[in-house]
């Protein structure tokens, strides 16, 4: 089976829902910064909840797939800003990238402390020319650079607080002062024209020499993906960035059309782990945090909801959300779940407390079991939803997938809210001995056997040399880098890397200090005995299928998928034959012999199989590795998926 003929979360159509903090540096729009995060993400579907001009730097809150619906939703964040304003020189654009338009005198620190607090509390501000405002349909800012006058008319923001944090005079080699300030401001709040209207007050002209923003409501600059490309921020950086405009205001302008045309990025690998690591889905406490009182669907109202049903209040389990008196509290409106906390979409609560929809989020189809290589996880292929939750694995052979995997595999399914996951070897550790006789199972079992219990991915690993050198701590690292891994289920017995140089011991060590949940799953015994896959081979190679049975907990399966079966005789007076192949695959065989077997066949329900059958009871014979099957003549060969082998009554 080749891995890359199976579905994968990470095609083309893959676009992850989830919340992106983003630290946008200066130079760039805040639209070319968005391409960053789809090359990361893999996506084209990404939406911001507020701007930055080009010569601002900071925090951007980015939602991508199902979540671009809620950025009408969350754009009225309050929000706060850093910015270093200039005093005694106007640019046309009020930033360090427009042409001087004006010069003053440079007020002192007290004049400016004193002006500040009428700053503050609800404003009727006029927003800058250069903007984008719309007036009569049109961008203000493009209307002003073909040199048409525009109006701009006044609304009403509010600014909470507006503090002075540092100041510098003027001197012989600057006739400017310069004003770091920190403004806690509500959306639509220009930072620039506030800047402008301060100077005003005090009898002179300004502009902003740099701005960042820290935060957007609940959201924190330093908690934000390539926070640590931003440099310190300070009266000495904001005149730096504004000498910097101005000497290649030109050229970045030129940059920034570029970038706008070309509509992609290329960046670094360590940019893009960062993108990735920071990715977070919409969770119920996520939505409390952005103010939203969070419900949960009841299981059996699913329907109803998909179907546009009337809403009512009986439909949804109340779950904790935001005290009124929080900051950011909606009372309009419900952030909903599905039972298995996925983002289900938005309720209104409307004025006679009835309920109605905002937008519905349709649940994701059900998804087959994810196969990745090795190759595919280090090469960052790994679904970025699934490292936002987590992830609980289990890493070893997995030969045969007997009653000791299963409490494994169920160890792994049960860490709540992770994603489950198994990694396994292609092929056994023994098919590496000189007396390797087969496994106890193919891949293609393996991973239909994990299918079946409810895993969400498979990693296939190809014992190459160079994977048999990692030594097993940083093969455990990378499971933590790769996957964020936070549980590791594994047997008491368990070993890892070159020379299993990582026992059971030292990875409780290792767990503890890169806090992550490691589960040890007690041995299970059979008469007396440690089940292994050694031990079922064995009983594989002496046809004590009772035995292997009950510690498979299920027959012993050969897998026949894609063998090449011939007529090699009729049976007399009879619709039956023998059908002959060289066995071609890498199971064990038991000892040459006739056995009772029930064969599978594929496409066997009544609606597609004529004969209306799906298992066929009848005889195999083993004989110097090649096997028989006693099959009816017309089209049944083919057919045959696994053949089980029936313990001797």
């Amino acid at each position: 089976m080749r891995l890359s003929q199976k579905e994968n979360l990470m095609n083309k159509k893959y676009s992850p829902s989830g919340v992106m903090l983003y630290a946008k540096t200066p130079g760039i729009t805040s639209f070319s910064s968005l391409w960053s995060i789809k090359h990361a993400l893999g996506t084209d579907k990404v939406g911001h909840t507020g701007t930055l001009d080009s010569f601002a730097e900071g925090l951007l809150v980015v939602l991508s797939g199902s979540l671009t619906h809620l950025v009408p939703h969350i754009t009225g964040f309050t929000k706060t800003y850093r910015a270093v304003v200039c005093f005694g020189r106007g640019t046309d654009t009020l930033d360090p990238g427009g042409a001087v338009t004006a010069t003053g005198r440079a007020p002192s620190k007290e004049e400016i402390e004193t002006v500040l607090p009428s700053f503050t509390g609800a404003l009727l501000q006029t927003p800058p020319v250069y903007s984008a405002v719309h007036v009569g349909g049109k961008r203000a800012s493009d209307m002003a650079r073909t040199g048409k006058a525009v109006t701009m008319e006044s609304r009403q923001v509010f600014v909470y607080s507006n503090t002075m944090l540092d100041y510098r005079a003027a001197s012989d080699s600057d006739p400017c002062s310069y004003a770091l300030l920190e403004i806690v401001c509500s959306k639509g709040t220009y930072i620039r024209a506030l800047a402008r209207d301060i100077a005003q007050a005090c009898g002179t002209c300004a502009h902003l020499s740099a701005l960042r923003r820290t935060s957007v409501g609940p959201f924190k600059l330093e908690d934000a993906a390539c926070v640590s490309m931003l440099g310190e921020f300070t009266i000495d950086s904001g005149i730096k960035n504004d000498m910097r405009f101005q000497k290649e205001r030109d050229r970045l302008s030129e940059k920034i059309a570029a970038d706008k045309k070309k509509n992609r990025v290329t960046d670094p690998q360590e940019v893009v782990d960062d993108i990735r690591s920071h990715f977070r889905t919409f969770t119920p406490e996520l939505a409390s945090l952005c103010g939203f009182r969070c419900d949960t669907l009841k299981e059996e109202f699913l329907r109803s909801y998909l179907n546009g049903r009337p809403l009512s209040s009986r439909m949804f389990t109340k779950d904790q959300g935001p005290e009124k008196d929080y900051i950011f509290y909606n009372p309009d409106e419900i952030s909903v779940f599905y039972p298995d906390r996925s983002f289900a979409g938005i309720i209104k609560i409307n004025e006679d407390y009835r309920l109605s929809y905002g937008f519905v989020v349709p649940p994701e189809k059900e998804k087959k079991i994810s196969v990745f290589s090795w190759d595919e996880v280090s090469g960052r292929s790994f679904p970025v939803e699934w490292l936002a939750k987590g992830t609980s694995v289990s890493v070893g052979s997995f030969d045969g997938f007997h009653s000791g995997h299963a409490k494994l595999v169920d160890g792994v399914l049960a860490g709540s809210g992770l994603v489950s996951g198994i990694l396994m070897f292609r092929k056994s550790f023994r098919s590496f001995d000189s007396d390797y006789q087969g496994d106890v199972s193919t891949l293609r079992q393996r991973i239909d056997y994990c299918a079946q219990k409810g895993v969400d991915f498979v990693v296939v690993i190809d014992f190459s040399d160079e994977f048999s050198r990692m030594e097993g701590s940083v093969f455990v690292r990378k499971l933590l880098s790769l996957l964020n891994m936070k549980r590791l289920v594994e047997g008491k017995d368990f070993r890892c890397g070159y020379k299993g140089s990582l026992d059971m011991e030292s990875l409780r060590k290792m767990s503890v200090e890169s806090c992550f949940e490691l589960v040890c799953v007690d041995n299970v015994d059979f008469n007396g005995e440690r089940v292994s896959s050694s031990r079922i081979r064995d009983s594989v190679k002496k046809a004590c299928f009772a035995d292997v049975q009950k510690m498979l907990l299920r027959p012993f399966s050969y897998d026949c998928s894609g063998f090449d079966w011939k007529i090699s005789k009729k049976k007399s007076s009879s619709d039956f034959s023998w059908f002959e192949t060289e066995s071609s695959s890498e199971q064990v065989l038991p000892s040459d012999g006739d056995y009772n077997v029930v064969a599978v066949l594929s496409d066997g329900s009544s609606e597609k199989d004529p004969s209306g059958l799906n298992t066929l009871h009848t005889v195999c014979s083993v004989s110097g590795g090649r096997i028989s099957l006693l099959l009816p003549a017309a089209g049944t060969s083919e057919r045959v998926r696994t053949v089980n082998f029936i313990p001797a009554v």
